[in-house]
């Protein structure tokens, strides 16, 4: 093929998929969208499988993981949210939702040093007066009455 079609056809495509661009986004939200109506009306299946459907539409939007990890986190599948908060932070180490939601996870499964961790990392990355980090320092310290020590393995390993 010529140098010339080659570049037509590179731009073209381009074209395409920066055009489709806010159509997919559409669609992750509408997936997720019914994802939430799903769980409001008891049915956590439908609701894990359209938020998954939502990832796998666009699996470079670290959000879509941490949506997911909401989900199981909300209902006390704490080893299935830990799972997802790592996925979204494979694809930003940085994200304050996903820290947070890591911390509170690992947390949840005994490994409170891992859980200090992420604060840290939360107070590096969003600041002290972040939300995410005020939750997460709030949630270790109620849990400091309940979990003084912790022997379990850490978790936070990304």
């Amino acid at each position: 093929m010529k140098p010339k079609r080659l570049a037509v056809l590179a731009v073209g495509l381009l074209a395409v998929t920066l055009a489709a661009a806010p159509a997919f986004a559409g669609r992750v939200e509408a997936l997720f969208a019914r994802s939430q109506a799903a769980e409001a009306k008891g049915k956590l299946g439908d609701a894990v499988l359209l938020a998954q459907a939502a990832v796998v539409a666009d699996p470079a939007r670290a959000t879509s993981y941490v949506s997911l990890a909401d989900l199981y986190a909300r209902h006390r599948e704490f080893h299935n949210a830990w799972k997802y908060y790592g996925e979204a932070l494979g694809i930003d180490p940085t994200l304050a939702s996903a820290l947070a939601g890591a911390g509170k996870a690992g947390l949840a499964l005994g490994d409170r040093k891992g859980a200090e961790s992420f604060l840290t990392r939360l107070e590096k990355s969003c600041g002290a007066d972040c939300k995410e980090t005020r939750e997460l320092a709030a949630t270790l310290k109620t849990s400091q009455k309940s979990q003084p020590d912790s022997k379990a393995a850490s978790l936070d390993k990304r």
